[in-house]
């Protein structure tokens, strides 16, 4: 969402090749979560090389860590000046999960209801808020804690197989590649060169990473989505016969997270064709499609996916 209004959230994104549909997972997380709320915010990109540095200027340390325990600084963040302080300052959050937090506590929620209550008016102010839509529901099926939990299931299962898989194959600027693929280096503790990165395609060890890929992701996460509806007309998913987790007819922050990996894939996975419209179904192509309303992208316009 563009705006020229002075008073609205800045949200920083990593930029790789301008040409290329943004691809960072957890960038992409918050992009659907602000789409979703439907508040004004502009984006800066931000190159690779600089993250580290933006992190600093906002006085925010790394969010994240790696295995050795080493600073891992990513994005995205938000600074909001919609939501000041009682001392006027404006809001700066760091963390993708943290960001969807803001925005339900901030935008959507409005005294949510206590799941456990037995008012009758507070159940219904909990449905309303249902049929509008909330990142982190109130109806005791899609509760902060869960997200939490679920969120770095994702993580896992992804960071496990599908970068490794995919991400040597990240459209970089020709211009400044060279330098992309230094600081992509750096932040990956035991790599030493770019070329460490690749898993040539074709090859029984990338095969046998694709399969097991393939594998944890229908039977961790397919169950969680709705499946084709069967030709006799019978119900097609988990609870309901919506596109999203549990057969939802709205998405939460848990499609999101979900959603924001799927861009990544679509961006750099050599066999994305495979992953999206035969692994576990169909499932994955699926959500993606049914993510489109909130996927719109502030500030590179005609940039397309290269992919459906």
């Amino acid at each position: 969402m563009d705006t020229s209004n002075n008073k609205v959230i800045t949200f920083y994104d990593i930029i790789l090749d301008p040409t290329a549909y943004p691809i960072s997972p957890n960038p992409w997380k918050t992009r659907y979560a602000l789409n979703f709320a439907k508040v004004p915010y502009r984006t800066t990109w931000v190159p690779l090389a600089a993250v580290a540095e933006t992190r600093n200027a906002l006085q925010l340390p790394a969010n994240r860590k790696h295995a050795d325990g080493s600073d891992f600084p990513t994005l995205p963040i938000i600074r909001d000046p919609l939501a000041a302080t009682t001392s006027g300052s404006e809001v700066v959050v760091g963390d993708s999960f943290d960001i969807a937090l803001h925005l339900q506590n901030t935008y959507l929620s409005n005294n949510p209801p206590s799941s456990s209550s037995n008012d009758p008016s507070s159940a219904a102010a909990g449905q309303q808020q249902q049929q509008q839509g909330q990142l982190f529901p109130a109806d005791g099926s899609g509760t902060v804690a869960l997200h939490r939990a679920f969120n770095a299931f994702v993580d896992q299962i992804f960071s496990q197989y599908g970068a490794p898989l995919a991400g040597f194959y990240m459209p970089l600027d020709p211009r400044t590649a060279e330098s992309d693929k230094a600081a992509f280096v750096r932040r990956i503790p035991g790599v030493t060169r770019w070329e460490d990165l690749e898993i040539p395609k074709g090859s029984e060890v990338r095969s046998k990473m694709l399969a097991e890929f393939e594998s944890a992701l229908d039977t961790k996460l397919g169950p969680c989505f709705p499946s084709p509806a069967p030709a006799d007309g019978a119900k097609g998913g988990p609870q309901g016969t919506g596109p999203f987790m549990d057969g939802r007819q709205l998405p939460i922050y848990a499609d999101f997270i979900v959603g924001g990996w799927l861009q990544f894939m679509r961006g750099c996975l050599p066999e994305w064709e495979d992953m999206r419209n035969k692994w576990s179904g169909g499932k994955w192509g699926r959500l993606l499609d049914a993510l489109e309303p909130w996927a719109d992208v502030d500030g590179r316009e005609g940039v397309v996916p290269a992919r459906r």
